[in-house]
């Protein structure tokens, strides 16, 4: 009787030896399947041309996609890199993808429409089709409301007798008729290739934009959070500020 409880002793001991052991085999795996413990601080690439942004990266295993070229910038060399996704300092996995924003490497001129007095839906299509992009709204004492009565590059007033760089980023002066404040949209659920025209067409601007680190595709990150919130009332032209996920879920 006695050999028999030690044998059954020795069967239990074993059995838990050996799930502790598989446990542990399983955890190891699976986090040097995720690189669990391996945390990359993302470097600054801003104004690295794209050869040494790549050489950057692979010596720390990122990668890079180039998600867009940005108006031209004369601060800096053309194919340099102006802005990143996720920003310098941010901490990451190996293997993370880095979206890169570069100053165009070919600067086209191009006249620049002519907005005085076009409505702002008017304005922002006429820009868009013409390769320029829509940059802040700001609102002067005017009766009719949203029409374009100037617009700036730079702080400098322009008009349709300029070329300039394609993908020129241009601020409109637009009519406020003598309205003070408008009603903050919703924006949750709202894709990151939406939001500016949206907040655009409610007399709004785009504020700061904080993307979660694990995002896979910046252009299509989802709101889940907006600073104010929807329903208050601010001023014409004020900043809404955004956070973004790859899902609400």
């Amino acid at each position: 009787m006695q050999l028999k409880y030690r044998f059954l002793f020795f069967l239990f001991f074993s059995a838990v030896i050996v799930f502790f052991l598989i446990v542990k085999t399983i955890d190891f795996s699976l986090k040097k399947y995720t690189r669990h413990n391996s945390i990359i601080h993302v470097p600054s690439l801003i104004g690295l041309n794209l050869n040494e942004t790549e050489d950057t990266l692979k010596k720390i295993d990122l990668q890079y996609v180039i998600l867009d070229s940005a108006a031209y910038n004369p601060n800096y060399d053309r194919g340099s890199i102006l802005s990143h996704q996720p920003k310098a300092n941010s901490q990451v996995k190996p293997g993370r993808k880095i979206y890169l924003t570069i100053n165009p490497i070919t600067v086209n001129y191009i006249p620049l429409p002519y907005l005085t007095n076009k409505s702002l839906r008017q304005a922002i299509s006429l820009l868009e089709n013409h390769a320029f992009r829509v940059g802040d709204l700001h609102y002067v004492d005017y009766y009719a409301k949203d029409v374009v009565r100037f617009a700036k590059v730079n702080q400098k007033q322009v008009s349709s007798i300029d070329s300039l760089p394609k993908f020129t980023i241009v601020d409109l002066y637009v009519g406020n008729g003598y309205d003070k404040n408008i009603i903050i949209p919703n924006l949750i659920g709202l894709e990151y290739n939406e939001i500016k025209r949206k907040l655009n067409y409610n007399s709004l601007n785009l504020g700061s934009c904080v993307f979660a680190n694990n995002i896979t595709d910046t252009a299509t990150a989802i709101i889940y959070k907006q600073d104010p919130e929807a329903s208050n009332r601010l001023e014409l032209g004020s900043y809404i500020s955004i956070w973004l996920k790859d899902s609400l879920n």
